[in-house]
């Protein structure tokens, strides 16, 4: 849609890399788990070794509900404070170290956590939004980083969402990069 995430690169340009739900109860097991959303584990991999080199802030943020959260109302119960389903997939662990790790408990990354808080300390130029579910967290974080004035890539296939019956994967993710970039304005790059 819009181009390479490679071309939006500047020297001067202070980033920060946001990974949403990439943990064990989205992609590994658990009631919400799909080994669909494993699809971006290399782009997510490949973008945090060069944003990690380049000095970028990285920020994981994670579902952590309590056992009665209300989001169970539309969702069966996942991701449990405390247990593994909210830690971050093994594949991508290494890069914890010296990122920072919200945990969260809606589909807004902003809500009720300290990522506004993270932000504003850093100041990033541009933040790249990663993660699953496209259509959920990804989307609503971002609507949430566009209304707080940031600029915001989204890699293509970092991110991705989930099958079941009425939510198509497939047609799920293209709406949801279609309405990040013609409704937020967020650019998706290859």
């Amino acid at each position: 849609m819009d181009g390479n995430l490679d071309d939006l690169k500047g020297e001067a340009m202070k980033r920060a890399m946001i990974i949403a739900d990439v943990i064990n109860g989205f992609l590994k097991f658990g009631n919400l788990a799909s080994p669909r959303m494993e699809r971006v584990l290399p782009c997510v991999e490949e973008h945090l070794q060069t944003e990690i080199e380049a000095g970028a802030k990285i920020i994981f943020l994670h579902d952590n509900h309590a056992p009665d959260d209300p989001e169970f109302r539309m969702f069966p119960p996942h991701c449990i404070a405390g247990t593994d389903e909210t830690r971050v997939v093994d594949e991508l662990m290494p890069y914890t170290a010296g990122a920072t790790l919200i945990p969260k408990t809606r589909y807004d990354g902003f809500f009720g956590t300290t990522l506004e808080a993270e932000l504003d300390g850093f100041a990033p130029d541009e933040v790249i939004m990663t993660g699953v579910c496209t259509d959920i967290c990804v989307l609503h974080t971002t609507e949430g980083l566009v209304n707080r004035g940031y600029r915001v890539i989204v890699p293509r296939f970092c991110v991705e969402t989930y099958d079941a019956p009425g939510h198509d994967g497939d047609e799920v993710g293209k709406f949801a990069l279609a309405h990040l970039h013609d409704v937020l304005g967020a650019e998706i790059a290859e």
